[in-house]
């Protein structure tokens, strides 16, 4: 009887400790998904349905403050262009504060755009304002849609990844404040993005395509990351 006691105090004992555990175990916030270590740098392989292709190399420089924000500026080389984008956890999630081009600083602030938003679950779901590749203005709805994908990329592969899904239409119609496209097809916007933990951005895929049936018109872009600098 004594052994039996002495067996049930131990079982009693080992399960409050895993109660406890559990009880004050990390939950992930959005900054586990979008690391802001000042140096971190990304390698990214894109490619384009156009056929071009090339690296993008994201490098996080140091924290300052923008528009009343604390920030981290992500500083975007190859393809194209190069420019700069500022990203802050303001509490409800990692959110694009602005984007600097050589025309200038644009502000974000009023599109709501979030990298990723709290909490970290399959539903969470916001809306914010996007641009397509020609510069259109469309309103979209952005979702987790998994918190546990594994992705294979050149760099490795990564299990527990964020799987991040964002819709929208371009209309013809003029939206207030952007480009309108008066005349023209509308424009069918879908983005997928990966997430993982403690190491960000390792996936994601943009299409577009405008009008229907043999006429219809489709531009897709791939990136996947090839190397990480933590």
């Amino acid at each position: 009887m004594k052994k039996q006691l002495n067996v049930a105090m131990m079982a009693a004992i080992t399960a409050a400790a895993l109660l406890a555990a559990a009880c004050f175990r990390h939950s992930a916030t959005a900054t586990d998904y979008f690391p802001f270590k000042q140096g971190m740098t990304w390698t990214l392989r894109f490619s384009a349905s156009t056929g071009s292709s090339g690296e993008l190399k994201i490098t996080n420089l140091a924290p300052s403050k923008l528009y009343g924000y604390a920030v981290i500026a992500q500083e975007n080389t190859g393809g194209a262009r190069s420019y700069r984008e500022y990203y802050s956890d303001d509490g409800a999630g990692i959110r694009h504060v602005a984007i600097e081009t050589p025309q200038g600083l644009r502000s974000r602030i009023e599109d709501h755009a979030y990298v990723i938003k709290n909490p970290i679950r399959v539903g969470t779901v916001w809306r914010e304002v996007e641009r397509t590749l020609d510069g259109t203005i469309f309103d979209a709805k952005t979702m987790i849609e998994s918190t546990s994908d594994r992705v294979s990329v050149p760099a490795g592969t990564f299990t527990g990844c964020v799987r991040v899904r964002s819709t929208g239409t371009a209309s013809p119609v003029k939206h207030a404040g952007g480009v309108g496209r008066t005349g023209e097809d509308a424009i069918e916007v879908e983005d997928y993005y990966w997430l993982a933990p403690g190491v960000g951005p390792v996936k994601a895929t943009h299409q577009e395509v405008s009008g229907e049936g043999e006429t219809a018109q489709s531009i897709g872009i791939s990136l996947e990351l090839e190397r990480l600098q933590k």
